[in-house]
């Protein structure tokens, strides 16, 4: 998308590290905007939290006012920009000091400890973004934003408009002299996929998980459409995988002796467009390599 131009860098830079921040101190329940005022007509990023099951496609914005009738934005409403999911850098500070067990700057483990006991112990967290254009029409005073998907919403949150003509931002890059538009800011939404979690044996003895799927033909079989499995903790753990065009083999293995403590840990995904995935047997193994009984599997959509 070329070189964002240098006053976008800032403003962005100051998004994320803003979010991230809200992030790491309040963890994923953070309910914020950035800024936390703005004029009637500007873009805001809305923090909601770790709302894996937020998409552009079904989403409601509410705005309420300081006075006057609730405005709804749903989700075809091109005031909705993006739906994005920040995530800190794996060799942030935070994250290192988690693995490692100290703090490598001031609280950083504990920072990381709460953000996880937000996310229920899951490491694969980030911060759900939503970038919202406001509507011109905004009387100045606290207007409160509310996010909903049909199932979960969120606590409102609170941004103050103050006097003067908001300008929705255009995301100018230095790419044709263009900007950012709804294609491209789709693109950096997550895609549909699936989630493939696992559930096990206390103590975790598991060191290696082996799942087979099936499909229908792909495009490299004459059929239409190819899979691709994301492993979101490389850290914690190696993933293999094969797909010779209607079977899939993946396998798990604990990245260093010891280091998965949550069978969390061995969550996937699996994403792209092979159509009717089906899950077959899933085996879990010891260190010895002997099969280790009760390993179970789960499959959500998102």
């Amino acid at each position: 998308m070329g070189l964002i131009n240098k006053n976008e860098v800032i403003k962005m830079k100051n998004i994320i590290f803003t979010l991230l921040l809200c992030l790491t101190l309040t963890a994923c329940g953070s309910l914020r905007t950035f800024h936390d005022y703005a004029r009637a007509g500007d873009t805001v990023a809305v923090a909601v939290g770790m709302q894996p099951d937020f998409n552009k496609d079904n989403i409601i914005v509410t705005i309420t006012p300081s006075s006057g009738p609730d405005i709804v934005l749903t989700a075809t409403d091109p005031a909705i920009r993006s739906i994005v999911n920040l995530y800190p850098d794996p060799v942030s500070n935070m994250i290192v000091s988690k693995e490692i067990g100290s703090s490598l700057t001031p609280f950083a483990e504990t920072y990381a400890g709460t953000v996880l006991t937000s996310a229920n112990d899951d490491k694969d967290y980030f911060q759900t973004t939503v970038f919202v254009d406001l509507p011109t029409s905004l009387p100045t005073g606290l207007t409160e934003i509310t996010v909903d998907n049909g199932v979960v919403a969120t606590q409102p949150i609170i941004v103050e408009i103050i006097p003067g003509t908001g300008v929705a931002n255009t995301f100018q890059t230095d790419l044709f002299a263009t900007k950012l538009d709804a294609n491209m800011l789709d693109a950096i939404s997550r895609a549909p996929h699936t989630v493939v979690s696992f559930d096990g044996p206390t103590p975790i003895t598991v060191k290696a998980i082996e799942v087979n799927f099936t499909h229908d033909p792909d495009q490299t079989a004459g059929g239409a459409g190819k899979a691709v499995v994301v492993n979101p903790l490389g850290s914690r753990k190696g993933l293999a995988w094969s797909d010779n065009g209607t079977e899939m083999k993946i396998i798990l293995t604990e990245s260093l002796d010891g280091i998965i403590d949550d069978m969390k840990d061995y969550k996937f995904y699996i994403a792209g467009t092979a159509s009717n995935l089906v899950p077959g047997t899933v085996t879990g193994y010891d260190s010895n390599g002997n099969e280790v009984p009760g390993v179970t599997m789960s499959l959500a959509q998102n």
